[in-house]
């Protein structure tokens, strides 16, 4: 099951650098919406990954555990939110969402800590989708686009 759930965090992450790719690649009409795509496509990770939580070990299922799972999904729903006038704004609260469920993650998962070839495929893809977030970035407050 491990290597399944390594080898979908890889695939996920291949249409992060996609969509990251394209405005550099191609005008700017479908840069824009690439990126808006990008940012639409990881609200909904982080609202999948808030909605993990409801599956961990009982042990770890605690209100103030679900309260953050809600707060997550919320967080996802403002990046979708965002993505259409605040472009530059959601792909922040992209990058503030995965890093602090990254951290929330690392603190409380058991599932986390004890799979090593997981965790470290978690953070790599974390810090693979921030660094698409700000090539976006780049893109948009590029003088020369």
């Amino acid at each position: 099951m491990q290597e399944t759930k390594v080898t979908l965090i890889y695939f996920g992450l291949s249409l992060f650098i996609f969509l990251a790719l394209i405005p550099w690649i191609v005008g700017m009409d479908l840069a824009v919406i690439s990126i808006q795509v990008l940012a639409i496509f990881g609200g909904v990770v982080v609202a999948f990954l808030g909605g993990l939580i409801w599956g961990w070990d009982d042990q770890f299922i605690t209100p103030s555990n679900l309260w953050y799972a809600i707060g997550f999904s919320l967080l996802g729903l403002g990046v979708i939110l965002l993505s259409r006038n605040f472009l530059p704004y959601s792909l922040i609260l992209l990058i503030i969402s995965l890093q602090a469920y990254l951290y929330f993650e690392i603190s409380n998962s058991d599932y986390y800590k004890n799979n090593i070839k997981y965790s470290q495929a978690r953070k790599l893809i974390t810090n693979l989708v921030t660094i698409c977030c700000i090539t976006s970035l780049a893109f948009i407050y590029n003088p020369y686009t």
